[in-house]
């Protein structure tokens, strides 16, 4: 599952830590019985909403006298279970099925369940017109990652069960049926509908386990050594030229990866279906689902060409990370996710250069840090989690894509490469933790590797280095000074065994050292140089995952912003705005108007966007004015000038807008227009909240742009537009969203309109309307919808339902210190008053001066 910074699943646990008190160390089941091949027979009903289903479970044994079977299936309607003599039981959550005879080792028997299932919580989602969304297209389609097949499929629902599987779908004649694996057969049952039979031979666990029923439009992509590839979405909303647009480079991943990893592609197909209720993507064997958001047309692609063929690399890495090699368990969570982010890496250093390859480190680098800073640090790998949907988050994706990177580094090229190859071909179609991809990295290099797996992968944390340079002329020495700042006890985080690389330029002529950091984590390096280096760097190759905080003469800084790599480049742009002098940020711009790529030209926005000084408004004003970027760097321009309040920002975007940009540059500069408060244009904003576009990201923007702008116009329209009816699905998320920015901004007479609206909003026929509207009411803290909130959590799939609650308790705590509430709201109504008398006494005191007589009488 791709995971984009910014997103993630419902509700994020709050920034104290990552597990709760209460929670356990999690582990593979104990598989004495084995379901080892699945047979799954579905009479699908779209315009009901309901699946007829029959599965035919073999169970073998691997432990001799076994004789009970657990199955996860939630809320499964009429469940039978055939065979004469069996005992089982189901409480709604759990199948317990007892033989009367017990197993010998190795035996296999056959086990037969038939249950109805009708738009379940999760896991199937259903989709079609009804009168309150009537445009809707006719659709049903899986997603399950991580214990969410359980609301449909009785299963062991943990990765390390993976049967073989055979589907019989029977839907409408006129509905695409797919599913996992080849096509057997497709027959027409001469009553209106058809039966299509895929069968998979691979082992497919049930996260993994996909089918999709509907009104498909299909593109067909080729094939890549007889494998064939084909893109599919709801033909109400796409075209062929759309998923032509957005997969075409499909077939030149299908021919990369294979090459990189030495490893044939191992399934029958690679199709890819897109669907307007799958959160990003997710890499089901041979059959990927995406969220329809992403399907290019022409003006997207402008902007977000990189992000599809990344997003599409990750999770056709997949295919090997994850799909062919399955961790045992969620704690390993990282040898599919760190993988198949680090593969987006070198996908890009391979297809774009070593500049972008050097950006997405560094925005991965960022990410994780910002989850650090204001979230939690653990450990890559651990075993204490609450759900496993908890290990979803900025620590599994770009945090262990860096390890990856790290290792790459510290092996070099053609030992890494050599032992990856040699781990994909040795656990292919096998279950794998941790320690086997150390002990064949090990084993290939040489190498003791149980160190640097303890301090990167099994312990929290990072290097914090904070150092500087300087030159002694009399002695002609260069002075490089670091410490490592990252020691907290608490967090259990410790010093880090470290060496890095020293980096001077004299005279154009590049040198470099290796030096190590001592027992106390500090490093000071007395090197010879006949004269001042006019530039510096610290781990020039990046293969050290490090913040660094380098105190290094301006000089120095404009010297690598002009003339070092990308990353380089990125670091001595941040440097410059952040000392804010107006000479640096003339260098930052300078750089802007001369970058190649887009991804670091938008650092170098975002840069000047935290500089916070008239200065730095001032050069963003005139790159702004003067259009320079392309349609891809325009969101972070725009975003950077949004963080200054001014009627100059107000009219160049007001301009910019009228110019007409892309769908992402549209958002970014609605976004930055409303964070004008008092400022911000309302006939523009409710201008494009109206506005109907394929994307609708210019109306979702809009929405947020009217929260923000604090306006009561704003508000009417969102309280609007927030029911069915009113707008596209697509955007009235962004609505709800927005309300609840609105709850947090208004006084509190202002607040009981919002709160029912949101309320209601908990019963909406979208998923993600409900989740917004939830969202919004935990973090205005609204005490008084504890009761619409437990309805609504009653609702919510389990791995949800752990976060959730963790918010709702935090919310009810405050609501047992409503004395302390109640003392703020007063004290805020007392401000509010005080303002008022202090208007109305000015108020008064110009109505007497304006009374005056001639004679400075009052009348």
């Amino acid at each position: 599952m791709t995971l984009l910074h910014g997103k993630g699943p419902l509700f994020r646990r709050p920034a104290k830590g990552f597990a709760s008190a209460g929670a356990k160390r999690q582990y593979a089941p104990d598989l004495q019985l084995e379901p080892v091949h699945l047979e799954i027979d579905l009479g699908v009903d779209l315009d009901g909403r309901t699946l007829e289903v029959t599965l035919r479970h073999t169970v073998r044994a691997n432990t001799a006298g076994a004789d009970t079977l657990r199955l996860h299936g939630v809320d499964l309607v009429g469940m039978q279970v055939v065979g004469e003599s069996l005992r089982w039981s189901y409480d709604g959550e759990e199948l317990e099925v007892v033989w009367p005879r017990r197993f010998g080792r190795g035996e296999e028997r056959a086990l037969e369940l038939r249950y109805r299932v009708r738009e379940p919580r999760s896991g199937l989602f259903f989709s079609g017109p009804c009168d309150d969304t009537p445009d809707a297209p006719r659709l049903a389609i899986t997603d399950h990652e991580t214990e969410r097949a359980r609301h449909w499929l009785c299963t062991v629902d943990q990765p390390a069960v993976r049967p073989t599987l055979q589907f019989a779908i029977t839907a409408k004649e006129q509905d695409t049926i797919l599913a996992n694996g080849g096509l057997v057969s497709e027959t027409s049952n001469g009553d209106g509908t058809k039966t299509a039979v895929w069968a998979c031979k691979s082992h497919v666990p049930s996260y993994l386990t996909c089918f999709a029923v509907g009104e498909l439009v299909r593109w067909d992509g080729g094939e890549v050594d007889g494998v064939e590839i084909a893109a599919f979405a709801p033909a109400k909303d796409h075209d062929e030229a759309n998923l032509e647009c957005s997969f075409r480079r499909t077939a030149d991943m299908l021919e990369w990866l294979p090459e990189r990893l030495g490893t044939p592609f191992p399934y029958e197909k690679y199709f890819q279906v897109a669907a307007p209720f799958i959160g990003g993507a997710m890499e089901n064997i041979s059959l990927t689902t995406w969220d329809d958001r992403f399907v290019l047309d022409e003006a997207l692609e402008s902007e977000e060409r990189q992000l599809l063929d990344v997003i599409n690399l990750h999770e056709m890495a997949h295919t090997w990370f994850g799909d062919l090699i399955i961790c045992r368990d969620y704690a390993h969570a990282w040898l599919k996710e760190s993988w198949a982010t680090y593969m987006e890496t070198c996908w890009l250093e391979h297809d774009l250069g070593v500049d972008a390859m050097q950006h997405d480190l560094w925005r991965s680098a960022e990410a994780y840090f910002g989850e650090c800073d204001t979230r939690y640090v653990r450990p890559i790998v651990t075993r204490e989690f609450d759900t496993s949907w908890d290990m979803y988050d900025y620590h599994l994706y770009p945090g262990g894509a860096w390890r990856l990177h790290m290792l790459r580094r510290m092996l070099g090229e053609q030992t890494f490469w050599a032992a990856v190859r040699q781990y994909v071909d040795h656990y292919a179609g096998e279950l794998v933790e941790t320690d086997d991809f150390r002990r064949t990295l090990e084993s290939v290099s040489g190498r003791s590797l149980a160190r640097f797996f303890d301090e990167w992968i099994h312990a929290p944390g990072f290097p914090v280095l904070k150092g500087r340079f300087r030159y002694e002329a009399r002695t002609h020495t260069g002075v490089f000074e670091l410490e490592q700042k990252q020691v907290d006890a608490k967090k259990g985080i410790g010093l880090f065994d470290l060496a890095i690389d020293l980096a001077w330029w004299i005279d154009g002529e590049r040198r470099e050292q290796r030096a190590h950091f001592g027992p106390d984590g500090r490093l000071v390096l007395h090197v010879e140089m006949a004269s001042a280096p006019t530039r510096v760097r610290v781990d020039p190759h990046l293969a050290v995952l490090h913040r660094l905080e380098l105190d290094l003469p301006d000089a120095m800084w404009r010297a690598q912003l002009a003339e070092d790599e990308a990353f380089g480049r990125m670091q001595a742009a941040r440097a410059l705005a952040k000392k804010g002098r107006r000479e640096d940020l003339a260098a930052v711009a300078e750089a802007y108007r001369k970058e190649r790529f887009w991804g670091v030209r938008a650092e170098f926005a975002t840069a000047l966007g935290k500089a916070a000084n008239e200065a730095s408004l001032e050069v963003l004003l005139g790159l702004a004015a003067d259009d320079v970027g392309c349609d891809a760097s325009r969101p972070a321009l725009y975003r950077a000038l949004g963080t200054y309040r001014d009627a100059r920002v107000v009219e160049v975007l007001v301009s910019q807008l009228e110019a007409g940009r892309p769908p992402q540059a549209t958002a970014a500069a609605l976004d930055a227009l409303g964070a004008q408060r008092a400022q911000a244009p309302h006939d523009v904003l409710l201008r494009h909240g109206e506005r109907r576009e394929r994307s609708e990201f210019g109306a979702m923007a809009a929405a947020r742009a009217m929260a923000a702008s604090r306006s009561a116009e704003g508000r009417r329209w969102l309280l609007a537009h927030a029911a069915p009816g009113t707008l596209p699905d697509r955007t009235r998320p962004a609505v709800v969203a927005a309300l609840g920015t609105c709850l947090g901004d208004v006084e509190e007479h202002a607040r009981p309109p919002i709160v029912e609206a949101l309320e209601d909003r908990l019963r909406d026929p979208i998923g993600r309307v409900r989740d917004a509207a939830a969202r919004a009411l935990v973090g205005a803290r609204s005490h008084g919808s504890a009761a619409a909130l437990d309805a609504y959590r009653a609702q919510l799939p389990a791995q949800y339902q752990a976060q959730f609650d963790r918010r709702l308790e935090g919310m009810r705590r405050r609501a047992k210190g409503g004395s302390h509430d109640r003392l703020e709201r007063a004290e805020k109504r007392v401000r509010e008053l005080e303002g008022r008398l202090e208007k109305l006494e000015a108020k008064s005191a110009g109505s007497a001066l304006n009374s005056s007589d001639k004679n400075g009488k009052i009348s």
